[in-house]
């Protein structure tokens, strides 16, 4: 059985009856979000303790080739942070601007249908909490969207009014000043 020290973001895991690997993304008190490695599923929220039971780390489970047995016993893998490296730079993609057409706030995740009519995928660990908290299906967002390995991926999702300019976006063009031809005496 996992202990909770074993698990963090980006620990490896594999399901004990269906062998399918996963990537821990969240942990949060009384869940896990996995990310599916197989292309076609999707992400699996699963409860703590049977996420706990169902699951091995990925390196305990598998057989490394041509040693006859795996890593006996001992603590998961444990990512150390790399020199230089510190919070992660904040999306570059472009800014849009659209409204939350769905939310499923259990399982944390919603989608956003963008003013130019394509809609977008976002999860809570993209945003601020005070700032998913506080979104409502309807509420008219700005946000980034950055392009992953399973899609468009909306970031920094943070709620705005229809009418507010998005930042980085060219600015309108001014209108040319009205030519009036003298009257004519």
């Amino acid at each position: 059985m996992l202990t909770l020290d074993e698990i963090e973001s980006g620990l490896l895991v594999t399901h004990k009856n269906t062998g399918l690997r996963y990537s821990v993304v969240e942990f949060e008190d009384e869940e896990v979000l996995l990310s599916p490695e197989q292309e076609g599923l999707q992400d699996l929220t699963a409860p703590l303790d049977l996420f706990r039971s169902e699951f091995v780390a990925t390196e305990r489970f598998r057989t490394p080739v041509g040693t006859g047995g795996g890593r006996r016993g001992g603590r998961g893998r444990r990512r150390t942070p790399q020199a230089g490296s510190g919070p992660s730079a904040p999306p570059s993609g472009p800014k849009s601007k659209g409204k939350i057409k769905k939310m499923v706030r259990d399982r944390g995740f919603g989608f956003i249908r963008g003013d130019d009519g394509k809609e977008v995928f976002f999860h809570r660990s993209g945003l601020n909490a005070g700032d998913y908290d506080g979104l409502s299906e309807g509420d008219y967002v700005e946000y980034v969207v950055q392009e992953g390995p399973r899609g468009a991926r909306a970031e920094h999702v943070r709620q705005t009014t229809p009418d507010a300019p998005v930042p980085n976006a060219p600015a309108p063009a001014a209108a040319a000043p009205e030519v009036v031809d003298p009257p004519k005496a």
